[in-house]
């Protein structure tokens, strides 16, 4: 076996997760501003930067944040986005692969000398075969051009992680497909998984998580083309909770959700999740209800989704045992499929639920076809169409400062 030694101590514990730097700038920026400017505020002008789907641009973060909220409140309230913080602890070179600080050249010797809290580190370069992750603590990043493709093991997936509290960043994973037609680029099947800067895309699945596998947290990352026979999806969560936060999510194909949680608590914000060109289903799906949150973020049903509902809500059955809530606030909502747009698709019996709807700009008021459901004409902005907006033409969409790979 071929090792080379660094010179590093054992990588025992990891520095601050970026997830714990973002969540500590985001929340003293939110202490800082407040909510927002309410229902009567007049729509501003300027209706922020748009961003072209495929071309994610990285825009330079403010010194101090935007008072021109570009979603037609005044106070503020625009969703602020800070700095991605990635990069490798470790350099490495391109081909290699760094356990603790001894190189390895390829990836079955470097799985076998994996240990509890190990930190790994791959070079840049196309790795064709996946990685399995069975302790706990255990930190995987990928440097500039580190791309998994094609890659699956156990029949499940690129990374089969069956450790707690592991962290996977810094990665690209592609063209994923297994027998049973679910392959991801990750399985988790361990307590607690952090996915930070991946992009995933163009396989069956993402992520795909075990039933009960605590948290999910997903942060500066970009899913996009994922989805099969309506049954895998980008994300499809069974976690105890699922995070989304400063991610774009764009396009799933062959009816797969953007997102589907069955996590009894999710949230999701300062994300763009978008159905583009793709023949996707809901962008958000939380089967079995439980307390939902989607705020500050651009949600787009795009013309050629097979679903009419952009979001649906305990439509498999009310079956989590926390209480059943949705709050939608200060979102950016383009309703665009020519057919309609049914912007929260409940069960039929819905009267247990609580359902709060505010601050969210509408882009389609024509084909809005709840529009006079949850005091949304009160509590919202609603639009007749880009141009009144002040947004390009499709598929531009407005640009919240989210960062991903």
């Amino acid at each position: 076996m071929n090792t080379t030694t660094l010179g590093l101590k054992p990588h025992s514990k990891h520095r601050l997760k970026p997830w714990r730097v973002s969540l500590l700038i985001a929340s003293v920026f939110l202490m800082a501003c407040g909510g927002s400017g309410g229902a009567e505020a007049k729509p501003s002008e300027d209706k922020g930067k748009p961003t072209t789907p495929g071309k994610p641009n990285k825009p330079t973060q403010p010194e101090t944040p935007d008072t021109d909220t570009g979603n037609g409140s005044e106070g503020g309230d625009e969703p602020v986005v800070p700095e991605n913080p990635y990069e490798p602890e470790v350099p490495v070179e391109a081909g290699q692969i760094s356990v603790d600080g001894t190189l390895y050249n390829d990836i079955a010797a470097a799985q076998s000398a994996i240990q509890p809290g190990s930190l790994v580190v791959l070079g840049s370069g196309v790795y064709s075969q996946g990685l399995y992750i069975g302790h706990d603590d255990v930190t995987v990043q990928g440097s500039e051009g580190t791309h998994f493709k094609g890659a699956a093991i156990q029949g499940k997936g690129t990374f089969v992680v069956d450790g707690n509290n592991v962290v996977i960043e810094g990665i690209e994973c592609s063209g994923v497909s297994v027998p049973d037609q679910n392959g991801a680029c990750v399985r988790q099947q361990g307590q607690d998984l952090m996915l930070s800067n991946v992009y995933f895309h163009d396989s069956e699945q993402g992520v795909l998580s075990a039933q009960g596998s605590g948290k999910l947290t997903i942060e500066y990352s970009r899913f996009e083309q994922l989805g099969k026979a309506g049954r895998a999806h980008a994300v499809y969560s069974n976690n105890d909770s699922l995070e989304i936060r400063y991610s774009r999510f764009y396009s799933s194909k062959d009816q797969g959700h953007e997102i589907k949680s069955r996590a009894p608590r999710t949230l999701i914000e300062y994300s763009e999740i978008a159905s583009l060109s793709g023949v996707d289903s809901r962008l958000v799906d939380v089967s079995n209800g439980g307390a939902l949150t989607i705020r500050n973020s651009v949600l787009e049903q795009g013309p050629n989704t097979s679903n009419y509902q952009l979001i649906g809500f305990g439509l498999e059955g009310m079956t989590n045992s926390v209480a059943p809530s949705v709050v939608l606030e200060n979102n950016i909502v383009l309703l665009e499929r020519a057919n309609g747009n049914v912007f929260l698709g409940l069960p039929s019996d819905s009267s247990g639920i609580s359902i709060s709807i505010t601050g969210n700009d509408f882009i389609g008021e024509a084909k809005f076809n709840d529009k006079d459901q949850h005091n949304i004409p009160a509590n919202n902005r609603l639009f007749t169409d880009r141009t009144s907006y002040g947004l390009g033409a499709f598929p531009e969409l407005p640009d919240i400062g989210v960062q991903t790979p």
